[in-house]
């Protein structure tokens, strides 16, 4: 079962809430001053007894699958130091047995290593065996209703409630920082000292389009076939 984690964000002294994903600014949220993390089962009760505002911000699926690669198979296994213990983050946990890595027996070094060279297109392979075993990776409209959950498994709200942000649209990031006061120019935890671009080849789009069928849908992101 996955963890509770907290990408619900109650705007302080207003009766708002911002509903997310991990790698959908999060970090960035969770920076901000005026904004208030709740967990989820909270979240449920401040939706079900105010009635507030919610805003749900999203990102296009193929973008944040680059994203979650290029930080969590790139950009961190760089800035680990290979001689010393370091506490691999869950999001990649869940790829070491299909790596043949395991966090008990496997060194820094071997693990480090081993994400390292994961290429992109192995990754979204492997992303298909996977994705359903931590929030980072889990389709963004699952946040609403998370097949996963045993408590809390739905927020008690539809889509028809929220008011959805595309990250990528500039009006729409402005909206967000017109009613939260968040600083849209603040880039938290960025990938951009990853260079390297990746493009998503014909396979890679049908396994994304797959996985992430529901977001596409709800959130009128256009697939590429």
């Amino acid at each position: 079962m996955s963890k509770i984690f907290m990408p619900f964000f109650k705007v302080r002294g207003e009766s708002r809430i911002i509903i997310t994903n991990f790698k959908v600014m999060f970090t960035s949220f969770k920076a901000t001053g005026n904004l208030q993390k709740l967990k989820r089962y909270r979240a449920y009760f401040y939706l079900k007894l105010t009635s507030p505002d919610i805003y749900f911000t999203v990102r296009d699926p193929y973008a944040k699958a680059v994203s979650f690669y290029k930080d969590k198979f790139q950009k961190i296994p760089n800035q680990v130091d290979s001689s010393q213990y370091f506490k691999w983050e869950k999001p990649q946990r869940v790829f070491f047995p299909l790596l043949g890595l395991d966090s008990r027996t496997s060194s820094t070094a071997e693990i480090k290593q081993g994400l390292l060279d994961t290429s992109f297109d192995e990754y979204v392979d492997m992303l298909a065996k996977v994705y359903h075993l931590d929030e980072h990776i889990n389709p963004q409209s699952w946040i609403l209703n998370h097949p996963n959950y045993v408590a809390f498994k739905s927020l008690g709200v539809s889509l028809a409630e929220v008011q959805i942000l595309h990250i990528e649209n500039l009006k729409h990031m402005q909206r967000l920082s017109s009613v939260t006061n968040f600083d849209v120019n603040q880039k938290a935890n960025s990938t951009s000292v990853v260079k390297q671009k990746y493009q998503i080849n014909a396979k890679q789009r049908v396994i994304l389009n797959q996985i992430y069928a529901e977001d596409f849908t709800n959130f009128g992101y256009e697939t590429i076939n």
